[in-house]
């Protein structure tokens, strides 16, 4: 009965493995959870309450459009935690998605081709449509084509009142002037809350 047991959590295991590859979470990042996430000092662990917040706040359909910044210097733990949020969200029947926004370009550049095997629009929904949407790397000198998807992104998933997490090697103070001040503006509108990962890396200390 016991092995029974383990062989049906494995199973079950697998599949919610292949779900998170399907939403786009990287393999290093589809175990991470919040308990797992290094919090030794004040900072870190008030970061992590406001995430469980804003997972609990989106599954019980609260903060519906609200966007959430991580927003903080590189090995901090943001996208450790962006992904401990889309996971819960995921597992409580919402939808999601995890993408990069170089990545999300590529993916609407490749749409453009004759050979992609969907379409723009269809390229463009899954950005879109998503209840929360992860979009990570936000460069600190977006090119005006990344600043325009983007832009267009939030502003749909704005009138559409859905979830958004950014997370970027940014400081709060350089947010309007990295991203420009119409998306600052959008990202006021939808409701916002921003999380600051002031601490060392912790590859560093690691290594």
């Amino acid at each position: 009965m016991n092995s029974l047991l383990a062989v049906r959590r494995e199973a079950l295991e697998r599949q919610w493995q292949r779900q998170l590859a399907v939403i786009g979470i990287p393999e290093r990042f589809r175990s991470r959870t919040f308990a797992d996430y290094q919090a030794d000092a004040p900072e870190q662990q008030l970061a992590r309450t406001l995430c469980q917040d804003y997972a609990r706040a989106l599954c019980a359909g609260q903060r519906r459009g609200e966007a959430l910044l991580l927003l903080g210097g590189p090995g901090t733990g943001k996208t450790h935690l962006a992904c401990a949020i889309l996971a819960v969200v995921v597992r409580a029947g919402r939808r999601g998605c995890y993408t990069s926004l170089p990545g999300a370009v590529r993916s609407l550049r490749d749409a453009r081709s004759s050979r992609s095997p969907c379409s723009e629009a269809e390229a463009f929904a899954q950005l879109s449509k998503p209840d929360l949407l992860v979009l990570d790397d936000l460069p600190d000198a977006p090119d005006d084509e990344h600043r325009g998807l983007l832009l267009e992104v939030l502003e749909t998933r704005y009138a559409q009142q859905r979830a958004s997490i950014l997370i970027g090697d940014l400081s709060v103070s350089s947010l309007e002037q990295t991203l420009g001040l119409r998306i600052v503006e959008r990202l006021h509108e939808a409701g916002l809350c921003h999380v600051a990962f002031t601490w060392p890396s912790h590859r560093r200390r690691a290594g």
